[in-house]
């Protein structure tokens, strides 16, 4: 996907509001504009966003 305006401005949104860096906000920016139903990380930070799902590797459980 491209990031376009919209992605961009997405994504300085949730750069604020979650005081992510912009590579990681892009990244949720892009998801929520995929419509993922939810966002796979190693990363706690991510845990912050409210807007997308966040699945922690390290939580999940087989």
């Amino acid at each position: 996907m491209d990031i376009n305006s919209e992605t961009a401005l997405i994504a300085a949104d949730i750069r604020v509001r979650y005081n992510l860096k912009l590579p990681d906000a892009l990244q949720i920016a892009t998801a929520i504009q995929s419509n993922c139903d939810a966002f796979l990380t190693n990363d706690l930070q991510f845990k912050k966003v409210r807007e997308l799902s966040i699945l922690v590797v390290s939580e999940l459980t087989l």
